[in-house]
C-alpha cells in the first residue's frame, strides 16, 4: 500500500497551511483507479485531527491535478448522495478518509497526479 507521509515530503509538497517544520496532518494511503476507470479514489489517515479539521472541513473544494496535461479533475456531486467525499464535522485520528474525483483526464495506472486538499498539496503520487 501506498503511504505518503506529508511529513517527509514537506519541503516540495506542502503549500499554505503546512509549513516544513510542522507534522503533517494527515497521510496518503493509496491512489486507485476505481469504477471501471471513471472515478479516482484517495485514501488519506488523519494524523493529526485538530488540524486536519483546520484544513480540510466541509467547505474545502479538493482538486487532482494531472501531471502530465495539468487537468483538474473535481469531486463528482450526486443529487441522492452529495460530494463523493467524506465530510463529516470532526475528522478522528488515526480514521481512514476518502475522496472521489471524477477521472475527466484519462488517468491510468502509473500515472502522477497532485492532490489539493484544502492547504494541503502533495504531489508526485503514483496512481495504483
Amino acid at each position: 500500500m501506498l503511504v505518503v507521509a506529508l511529513s517527509a515530503l514537506a519541503g516540495c509538497a506542502a503549500s499554505g497551511g503546512t509549513r516544513a517544520t510542522e507534522p503533517a496532518p494527515i497521510a496518503i494511503e493509496a491512489v486507485r483507479i476505481t469504477a471501471a476507470g471513471h472515478y479516482i479514489d484517495l485514501r488519506y489517515r488523519v494524523l493529526d485531527a485538530a488540524r486536519a479539521n483546520e484544513m480540510l472541513g466541509p467547505g474545502v473544494k479538493p482538486l487532482l491535478i494531472d501531471q502530465a496535461s495539468g487537468l483538474k479533475m473535481g469531486v463528482p456531486m450526486t443529487a441522492k448522495l452529495g460530494p463523493l467525499r467524506q465530510t463529516q464535522a470532526k475528522q478522528r485520528p488515526d480514521h481512514l478518509y476518502f475522496v472521489m474525483f471524477t477521472n475527466t483526464a484519462g488517468i491510468h495506472p502509473g500515472s502522477l497526479v497532485t492532490a489539493q486538499l484544502g492547504d494541503i498539496t502533495v504531489t508526485d503520487l503514483t496512481v495504483e
